[in-house]
């Protein structure tokens, strides 16, 4: 059964068990996790985080023919400020205040589509929901039925809410989950000479770097749903094939694109470090029966790399990560391989798909600092001013805390970490924070008697 029976996208802990809250070790939490379900854990203090609607956001405001309106109170459109460097962006907010939380806000959300079709002519509308909404559940599919044969573009509600989980990577499924069932073409008779490539979270720095090694290989194919237009998307389902840049991210998005659309999944790890681009690229050459042209390729850049590889450029120096779960494995395998000892890691989640990533981390000592949570600085303080950690290896943003504590940050922020070309770039980064081990004499933002505290203090079992 699809998921795309389903009206609304699951939360991730709904449909995969997904586990937010967990501070301890690599050992306790691989056993934690090992069952057939995820016990689930709460916080009775939480940090600052992100949640679904602003995933969901970041996706959308990317795709480059739509309009973006924001359901809600003027202050959920906040979402846009990050935007504001980039002049060819736009979003419309309805603007709800209390009057319209009690009597509706159904004008206010006609008005804004009206309005957002006049002024950018797109080839389709998001409305974005948001807690204000989720709790007066407005009639949203009334409007969109009065307007979509008026105005002859898809109008398509993305349903977030903002509470309803605390896996912020939710509000990816629920764009997939609307994309899929409202936008992508159902009748395809044949399938087209390209492939899918999915990506979510990642930097254009990124994209372009595994672009330029498919236009080196002559492979045909268009990113989606992030960087993408609305006509990409609709023909994602006569794709010969589909791969995904964050297996976490965008299994969804294969997976039902193979179950319900016959465009098959070439699944891989993400294209981190030596061995995970190898591992990338391999599998896809297999599967287009380009074997020999990819072997040739990874040969020549591999060569071009270890000229300037330097296997203990990291020696005697302690290196905590914090990134994605699919992505930890990549970057502690290339910067064990740099000489670095890794004595932990944090990200946000784990669920019954990506737990299979812990398995991979056996070359981390099975007391390793394993931190899981959607923001959380104060927890990673608490860590990081126990274990005298020399570097702070980051895809987050929000690290200022790290440099408080002694630490030197690596930040992955706009840079490229994804193919060869990211070795290069990592190593680059290493080099200069290298220079600034040492230098660092911040005030911490976190009282003494708290750091003293375990730094699994605020995280307990749920009683159900």
């Amino acid at each position: 059964m699809s998921f795309l029976d389903e009206r609304r996208a699951l939360t991730r802990e709904k449909r995969l068990s997904s586990l937010s809250h967990f501070h301890g070790t690599l050992e306790g939490l691989i056993d934690e996790t090992s069952g057939s379900e995820i016990r689930q854990r709460i916080r009775t203090f939480s940090q600052i985080h992100a949640d679904e609607t602003i995933y969901a956001f970041d996706v959308l405001s990317e795709i480059e023919d739509a309009a973006i309106i924001v359901n809600g109170s003027i202050g959920c459109s906040a979402l846009g400020v990050a935007k504001a460097e980039d002049e060819k962006f736009s979003w419309f907010s309805t603007n709800l205040v209390e009057r319209d939380t009690i009597l509706g806000g159904d004008d206010k959300l006609r008005e804004a589509i009206l309005r957002a079709n006049e002024e950018k002519h797109p080839k389709a509308i998001f409305i974005l929901g948001t807690p204000v909404v989720a709790i007066n559940n407005d009639d949203i599919n009334s409007v969109i039925l009065e307007l979509e044969d008026e105005i002859g573009i898809p109008i398509i509600s993305i349903y977030t809410d903002g509470f309803k989980s605390k896996t912020p990577v939710t509000g990816y499924d629920i764009v997939t989950h609307s994309l899929l069932k409202y936008l992508v073409d159902k009748d395809v008779e044949t399938k087209e000479d390209f492939i899918n490539v999915i990506s979510f979270s990642e930097s254009i720095e990124d994209v372009a770097s595994i672009a330029s090694i498919f236009h080196e290989l002559n492979i045909n194919f268009q990113v989606l749903p992030k960087f993408s237009s609305i006509d990409e998307i609709k023909k994602a389902s006569k794709a010969k094939a589909t791969v995904v840049l964050n297996p976490e991210e965008g299994d969804y998005l294969a997976k039902e694109l193979e179950g319900v659309f016959k465009v098959p999944y070439i699944e891989s790890e993400a294209p981190i470090g030596f061995r995970g681009t190898k591992n990338f690229l391999l599998k896809l050459g297999t599967f287009l029966k380009i074997e020999d042209e990819v072997i040739a390729f990874i040969d020549e850049a591999e060569a071009k790399i270890s000229e300037q590889f330097v296997s203990n450029i990291l020696e005697d120096k302690r290196v905590f990560v914090d990134a994605s779960l699919s992505k930890v494995y990549g970057y502690g395998r290339l910067l064990t391989n740099l000489g670095g000892k890794v004595v932990g890691f944090s990200s946000p989640f784990v669920d019954l798909e990506n737990r299979k990533q812990l398995k991979r981390l056996d070359f981390l000592q099975k007391s390793a600092i394993a931190i899981i949570g959607n923001g959380q600085q104060f927890e990673k303080a608490n860590e990081l001013s126990k274990n005298e950690i020399d570097i702070y290896f980051s895809e987050n943003i929000g690290n200022s805390f790290v440099t408080d504590e002694g630490a030197v940050v690596v930040s992955t922020k706009n840079r490229v970490t994804y193919g060869f070309e990211g070795v290069d770039v990592i190593i680059s980064s290493i080099r200069r924070a290298l220079r600034l081990i040492g230098n660092n004499n911040g005030v911490s933002s976190y009282k003494d008697s708290f750091k003293r505290r375990s730094g699994n203090w605020y995280v307990k079992q749920e009683v159900s």
